[in-house]
């Protein structure tokens, strides 16, 4: 008769466990996308929205180590001495705002 050896048979396994958090790291590095480039339009227009706030809602789509996010809420503060504006709890550097829209 075969004897079952439990929990023994899988502690090779145990290293494919130990690598999880390295190996998300790597899908995470695969699937970082280079910054993309704004229009002088598009520039433009996030600044006459900036300009023209009014404490409407927004949506901001922001880039930021090699990964595209969005954000939605109302701006908090645009604080142009160092180059970024808050959307609710949310620090995004203008260098970084790839699209803004008024919802």
């Amino acid at each position: 008769m075969s004897e079952d050896r439990g929990m023994m048979k899988w502690a090779p396994y145990q290293s494919l466990v130990d690598q999880a958090t390295s190996l998300a790291l790597m899908r995470r590095r695969k699937n970082k996308i280079p910054k993309p480039s704004i229009s002088s339009d598009q520039a433009a227009e996030i600044n006459e929205i900036l300009v023209n706030y009014q404490g409407e809602s927004l949506s901001a789509t922001y880039w930021k180590d090699g990964v595209l996010f969005e954000v939605q809420g109302k701006i908090k503060k645009i604080d142009t001495l160092f180059a970024y504006l808050l959307l609710e709890d949310t620090k995004i550097e203008f260098r970084n705002l790839i699209r803004l829209r008024i919802d």
